[in-house]
């Protein structure tokens, strides 16, 4: 009878060690699949940043005489989105109204000035293709989009971390998390040399690369 319930006790045990495991590997799926929704638009974002800012500097009469249309060929934005950027960037910089409050109206002035914004800003021009590109991540709902999922994924891990910190793919997900958020935040305020920006968005996206190779393996 004793070897009968010993028996039946590392059964329940067992059954009990798997259900977490598979809790724990569906929590991690998901999370994984947030943060890589995330890294997905944080990473061409920042392509699309650096490219911009190398246009600024190397393709300055390209764009003082073609503007959005040119940044339009060389980026993965369209011509409108780039105009909406720069919608943004104006109101940022002169308006008490938040491109996300402004009515149709303001908006469409804002439009209006839209071939004159690269004249006006030749002097630090690379500056305005950075501003216009970034901010048209943020007219376009792919930023909102993208901090949406980190705080889906936050969410997930800090559940994770209650109840399933010891699960042995958990730390490379904290780590993908932390670079792609670190990522993230750096494309939505770029700063330093134009060498520097090439150098930190590849450190990123290299440093993410290792950490995908590993969990694609496992959640896909």
């Amino acid at each position: 009878m004793k070897k009968f319930l010993s028996l039946l006790l590392a059964l329940v045990m067992c059954i009990s060690l798997v259900a977490c495991g598979s809790k724990a590997f569906d929590k991690s799926k998901e999370a994984y699949g947030e943060i890589s929704k995330a890294y997905t638009i944080a990473d061409q974002m920042g392509s699309d940043i650096y490219e911009a800012w190398r246009m600024g500097i190397y393709d300055d009469d390209e764009i003082l005489d073609d503007g959005t249309s040119y940044l339009a060929k060389e980026l993965s934005l369209s011509e409108e989105e780039i105009i909406e950027g720069i919608v943004y960037t104006y109101m940022s910089m002169t308006s008490d109204t938040t491109y996300e409050e402004a009515d149709e109206e303001t908006k469409e002035e804002g439009r209006n000035l839209a071939d004159s914004y690269f004249t006006v800003m030749e002097d630090s021009l690379f500056t305005a293709c950075v501003m216009a590109v970034s901010n048209a991540y943020k007219a376009n709902g792919k930023v909102s989009e993208a901090q949406t999922a980190l705080n889906n994924a936050k969410s997930l891990m800090q559940e994770m971390s209650k109840k399933y910190s010891d699960y042995e793919h958990y730390p490379n997900l904290k780590e993908y998390f932390t670079n792609t958020s670190s990522l993230f935040d750096f494309c939505q305020n770029p700063d330093g040399s134009f060498e520097q920006i090439k150098d930190t968005i590849n450190d990123y996206r290299n440093e993410a690369r290792d950490y995908k190779s590993d969990l694609d393996y496992i959640f896909e």
